[in-house]
């Protein structure tokens, strides 16, 4: 396996966030359920496409 520098790099922002989180998870999960609201203009948001037989109309 390679690796990858983008890899290692979000592995050590995920170390450093769970240490300032004190290894708690409850905390790690309070921290990016602000950050994400903090930056909710900016997340991709995109409506599921229907599936196949629903676009032919023969859905069931």
């Amino acid at each position: 396996m390679t690796n990858d520098p983008i890899v290692q790099e979000v592995r050590k922002i995920r170390h450093e966030i769970e240490q300032e989180c004190q290894q708690d998870p409850d905390k790690y999960y309070q921290h990016l359920k602000a950050l994400q609201e903090k930056l909710a203009g900016r997340l991709a948001s995109h409506s599921p496409k229907p599936l196949a037989a629903e676009r032919r109309g023969n859905a069931g």
